[in-house]
C-alpha cells in the first residue's frame, strides 16, 4: 500500500515538473524568437540603410578594427569587408537562437529526453565554440594583413583581440555546452537500453 502512494505521488510530482517544463519551453520560444526576429531585421537594416552610407576616410585614431579596415581598404572594400565579417558574425549568433528556438520548441510540445534535444544542444555548443574561434580568428586575420599591406597603420592589439578572461569564458561556456550534450546522449542511450530490457523481460512473463 504505501509502495503504491508513494509510486502515485511520484507521478503526480514528474507531471507537475513535466508541466513546469512545458510552460518555461513556450516561454523561452517566444523570447528566442523576438531575438530571432529583431537580430533578422537589424541585419536587413544594417545592409540596406547602413552599408550604402559614405564611410569617411582613414581615421587614425586608436589602433581597432575600423582603424586598420580603413586605413587598407578602399570604401567599397570596407563595406565588402565589413559585410562579410558581420554576417559571420551575427550567421553564428542567429543560428544558434534558432537551434535554442527549435529546443524550447520541443520542450514546450513535452518532448523532453530526445534524440532530437541532444543534437540541438550538441549544435548550440558547436556554435558557441565557433563564436569563441571567429573571436580569435578575424583579428588574427586582421594584423596578417595589416603586416602585408601597410605597417604604417596603427594597431592595438588589446582593441583588436577579446580579453583573455572573456575569450576563457567563451571557450569555457561551449565546452560545458557540449559536455551537457554528451551527458544527454549517453543518459539517453541507458534509458533506451532499460526499457529495451523492460520489453522483453515483460514479453518473457
Amino acid at each position: 500500500m504505501n509502495a503504491t502512494a508513494s509510486s502515485l505521488d511520484r507521478e503526480v510530482e514528474v507531471q507537475s515538473k513535466i508541466r513546469k517544463v512545458r510552460t518555461f519551453g513556450r516561454s523561452a520560444r517566444v523570447v528566442c524568437a523576438a531575438i530571432f526576429g529583431f537580430g533578422l531585421v537589424g541585419s536587413l537594416f544594417a545592409l540596406l540603410v547602413v552599408v550604402p552610407t559614405n564611410i569617411p576616410g582613414s581615421i587614425k585614431f586608436n589602433g581597432g578594427a575600423y582603424d586598420i579596415l580603413t586605413g587598407l581598404l578602399t570604401p567599397l572594400q570596407l563595406k565588402v569587408c565589413a559585410s562579410l565579417i558581420a554576417g559571420a558574425v551575427i550567421g553564428v549568433w542567429l543560428a544558434a537562437v534558432y537551434q535554442l528556438y527549435r529546443l524550447f520548441g520541443n520542450l514546450a510540445a513535452g518532448a523532453i529526453y530526445t534524440p532530437e534535444n541532444v543534437r540541438r544542444v550538441r549544435y548550440v555548443g558547436l556554435l558557441w565554440l565557433l563564436s569563441a574561434v571567429l573571436g580569435v580568428v578575424i583579428p588574427a586575420a586582421l594584423v596578417v594583413a595589416h603586416g602585408f599591406l601597410d605597417a604604417s597603420v596603427p594597431i592595438d592589439l588589446d582593441r583588436l583581440f577579446p580579453s583573455p578572461s572573456n575569450l576563457f569564458g567563451d571557450f569555457i561556456s561551449a565546452g560545458l555546452i557540449l559536455l551537457v550534450s554528451w551527458i544527454m546522449d549517453v543518459g539517453l542511450y541507458e534509458k533506451d537500453h532499460a526499457d529495451a530490457l523492460q520489453r522483453d523481460a515483460d514479453l518473457v512473463i
